[in-house]
């Protein structure tokens, strides 16, 4: 027989158990003690959840903070939230401010707000037009990046594309096609309040990177090793291992070029 679930609302200051619900819904200041299993969790005031979360569908307008791990199909981020533990998504869409201890694991991850990732982040398809920081890892099939980013670890995808607005660190980069240009549209007034925003120059700063087709713009790197690379505007590269072949256009500088 399928179980009944009751639907939980909190739209005061008030709190209750954790269990089973169909939709949770907190528009006040609410907080649930316990584990939560439910279909639909939806919070637009200021909510704490002391305990893990398991749902099909979480939408976060206000601000909330979880103390465990979250497992949902969606989420949706437009207010601040804080998750202790781990986030695994089938999707993950995150337009305000998002700090995680642990690690991210998603299908489809979208940041056009800001995102503190403590652990490492796994995933298929990742776009980044916000703010990203990954204190660990970054593995996915695609990355799609014009914002900004800083993860100390390996970001590690098969296809890259990363269009420069301010400045981007990752410790080192490998892919099959690996694509790192400035910005074409850097006059506009869009991109003038993002310059506001980061405050400096365009330009990635890495120790490494190793793919297949490189191309890269405002890059500076120890080492670029690869098939077929081009080195262009903005590039200051040490050392360039290639096995196919290499240009240097326009102004890109390479200290020592060998082909292996």
């Amino acid at each position: 027989m399928e179980e009944t679930r009751q639907d939980l609302k909190i739209s005061g200051a008030g709190s209750c158990g954790g269990g089973v619900y169909d939709e949770v819904k907190i528009s006040g200041a609410g907080s649930i003690n316990g584990d939560i299993d439910c279909n639909l969790l939806k919070s637009s005031g200021a909510s704490n959840i002391k305990g893990n979360i398991k749902a099909k569908e979480i939408k976060c307008s206000g601000s909330s903070s979880v103390d465990g791990n979250v497992e949902t199909e969606v989420i949706e981020i437009s207010g601040s939230s804080d998750i202790k533990g781990n986030l695994t998504a089938e999707e993950a869409k995150v337009s305000g401010g998002s700090d995680i201890s642990g690690d991210v694991r998603v299908k489809k991850l979208k940041v056009s707000g800001g995102s503190n990732i403590k652990g490492s982040l796994y995933g298929e398809e990742i776009k980044v037009s916000g703010g990203i920081k990954i204190e660990k890892d970054c593995e996915c099939e695609n990355l799609r990046a014009t914002g900004s980013f800083n993860i100390k670890g390996l970001l590690n995808a098969d296809e890259i594309d990363i269009e420069l607005f301010g400045k981007c660190r990752v410790r080192e980069i490998g892919g099959r096609s690996i694509n790192i240009r400035l910005s074409s549209n850097y006059g506009g007034i869009i991109t003038q309040l993002i310059k506001t925003m980061f405050l400096s120059s365009r330009e990635l700063i890495t120790e490494s990177i190793e793919g297949d087709e490189i191309y890269l713009e405002g890059t500076t790197s120890k080492i670029v090793r690869g098939t077929n690379i081009t080195i262009g505007e903005g590039c200051n590269i040490e050392k360039v291992e290639y096995t196919g072949e290499l240009k240097v256009i326009n102004g890109g500088r390479v200290q020592n070029e060998v082909r292996v």
